[in-house]
């Protein structure tokens, strides 16, 4: 071999020697192109699921917390405490009714707040409530079932989750989920129970879309029942897999045999209740596009080692003064001249090289198009981010208008009973009505946004529940013009400021105090600008606190305990118009203050 290989020709030697090298490189390098694209389509992937997961529970975690939340003020409310707690010591037929009533409206009430939620039931050991919208299974005894049972075997824990189950409760054929808390009322020594039923296909309903990207999905409970999930999947496999992995923070990942495929597994666990969620993806689906891909690689190699060994049988002919030229062409190149050609007269070797040299540049050209069609398209990408950005903002709007504190919801349940008590039951009617109103429009069908009309008779109702509870020390004007009655507004952002201006102004003062609400008109630009002011003629701002107070407002400041209500209001409005806009504020100590909301004139949606 070796003495064949010493009598063959020169230009023959650099064939053989360059042919070799060039298959093994070329090889080399598409075996490994192949394993890169096939390891970044799976990391891509992962990084992906476990975003799109993370967006799961998020979502499951605050749906959840605000069924926990709702109950829980419910079942603390004092309303709904004083009325059972009568009823459980003293069950009377007026008590009865009572506890009847008030137990049916609380429950209706959280039901219709959440429509993840089925329905809802109380037993206690005297008496069982509803809220007498769905048939109850009168068949059914509490005491008798699963979730009394489960308290029973395992007392120490307060709320219990149940597998999805058909309706035990109630004459329907609804799938449910039970979950069933214990809690206790002051002054009875008694055991209650509040069962919340999920709906199972409204919970299916928030799933819908991601299975789009998983092949699977699975929700298993903390005793491993399966709440949603694709039919055949081994949970108790999944289980042990999990406990295997070391995942960062609450998110792992991992691979799962089943059925002969290998499923690419991503899971994460409630903070809520615990249940766990997986999201399975099949690798041979993942890259089942890398099947053809490995077949062009391989007919690319094929073609690439032809014409590489053809080019080095031409390159072996003549390395002289042609060559030597298209080395200037190239360094041309090198230096950025991609307009630079290779001209060579003759068809030889020279000339195919050359021929391939000007491909080469033409390629080059054509990449360099297709770079700026890349930018081009990243630009759209970052139009896109930016949509993304205004969505999360309109998000952070919500959770900061879903924190308004509820105290004025106590100081009118107080008033209405010193009221009851005191004096009678007209001004008991005109409390009731103007707190309906008040809640009506505050609630506003979900609504972020209302017009200036309804913000006025929100405002107004609570003013009128304010002025009887004041009686002749409060007075208030409200005058705007009809011109700006159905301008937009979003809602809640009067009744703050005058709620600042009685506990702040005229409560500190001697005598009968005054509240005016009015517009004023200016425009910036070409953009109208309207100005709503609340002013009051109590006890006023000092300066110093007056300077402070207005430049947490222009910085836009929200995590202050005192005032939450104004600096509220101030970031709601900064978020929807902008940082230009927001609530400013002028005052002489003693006399007077004037809070200012700025916002633009607008058409523009919820």
């Amino acid at each position: 071999m070796k003495r064949f290989f010493n009598n063959l020709q020169f230009r023959s030697k650099i064939i053989w020697i360059f042919g070799i090298m060039f298959f093994f490189i070329t090889a080399i390098s598409g075996v490994s192109y192949y394993q890169y694209t096939s390891y970044d389509i799976e990391e891509n992937f992962r990084v992906s699921a476990e975003s799109v997961l993370v967006q799961i529970v998020d979502t499951l975690d605050m749906r959840l917390g605000v069924i926990r939340q709702r109950s829980q003020g419910m079942l603390t409310n004092f309303t709904f405490v004083v009325s059972i707690s009568d009823y459980l010591n003293n069950p009377n037929d007026i008590n009865v009714v009572k506890a009847m009533g008030t137990v049916s409206s609380f429950l209706k009430d959280l039901e219709i707040g959440e429509n993840l939620l089925h329905s809802s039931y109380i037993y206690t050991d005297k008496g069982e409530f509803d809220n007498f919208v769905r048939i109850r299974n009168w068949q059914f005894d509490f005491k008798e079932s699963e979730y009394y049972k489960s308290y029973m075997e395992e007392p120490g824990k307060a709320i219990r989750w149940f597998p999805p189950q058909r309706d035990q409760i109630f004459q329907d054929t609804d799938q449910v989920i039970p979950c069933v808390r214990k809690f206790s009322v002051q002054g009875y020594e008694g055991s209650l129970y509040l069962v919340l039923q999920l709906k199972l296909q409204q919970l299916e309903h928030l799933l819908e879309g991601k299975y789009e990207f998983f092949d699977k999905i699975l929700i298993l409970d903390q005793e491993g029942n399966t709440v949603i999930g694709s039919e055949g999947l081994d949970s108790a496999e999944l289980i042990k897999l999990a406990e295997k992995w070391e995942g960062n923070g609450t998110v792992i990942t991992g691979d799962y045999q089943y059925e002969g495929n290998t499923y690419l597994v991503t899971s994460a666990v409630l903070s809520e209740n615990g249940w766990q969620i997986w999201g399975l993806k099949s690798r041979e689906t993942l890259l089942g596009s890398l099947q053809s891909l490995r077949n062009v690689i391989f007919e690319t190699m094929g073609v690439i080692f032809l014409i590489g060994v053809a080019t080095i049988w031409l390159l072996s002919h003549q390395l002289t003064s042609s060559l030597r030229k298209l080395e200037k062409r190239m360094s041309l190149v090198e230096k950025g001249n991609f307009n630079t050609r290779f001209f060579y007269p003759y068809k030889d070797e020279v000339g195919s090289l050359a021929k391939s040299f000007n491909y080469m540049i033409g390629e080059i050209q054509s990449l360099v198009v297709k770079q700026e069609e890349t930018i081009e398209e990243l630009k759209r990408e970052r139009d896109y981010a930016a949509e993304v950005q205004k969505q999360k903002r309109k998000a952070e709007l919500r959770a900061l208008q879903a924190q308004i504190n509820p105290h004025f919801l106590y100081n009118t349940l107080n008033a209405i009973t010193w009221q009851a008590a005191d004096q009678g039951a007209e001004e008991i009617s005109i409390l009731s009505n103007s707190l309906g109103k008040f809640f009506r429009i505050s609630l506003s069908k979900g609504a972020e946004v209302i017009t200036l009309r309804e913000e006025l008779e929100h405002v107004t109702s609570y003013l009128d529940i304010q002025r009887i509870r004041y009686h002749s020390r409060l007075n208030y004007q409200i005058d705007v013009g009809e011109q700006w009655l159905d301008c937009r507004v979003i809602k809640l952002i009067l009744q703050p400021l005058t709620e600042n201006s009685i506990y702040h102004g005229i409560k500190e003062r001697q005598g009968t105090g005054l509240i005016r609400i009015y517009e004023e008109q200016c425009c910036a630009g070409k953009e109208q600008i309207l100005k709503l002011i609340v002013w009051d003629d109590g006890a006023g701002i000092s300066e110093d606190k007056l300077r402070v107070l207005n430049e947490a407002l222009r910085k836009g400041e929200t995590d202050r305990s005192e005032g939450y209500g104004i600096y509220n209001v101030n970031e709601r409005l900064r978020l929807y118009f902008g940082e230009d806009y927001g609530l400013q504020f002028e005052s002489v100590k003693g006399q007077w203050t004037k809070a200012i909301l700025t916002l633009p004139v607008r058409d523009w949606g919820d």
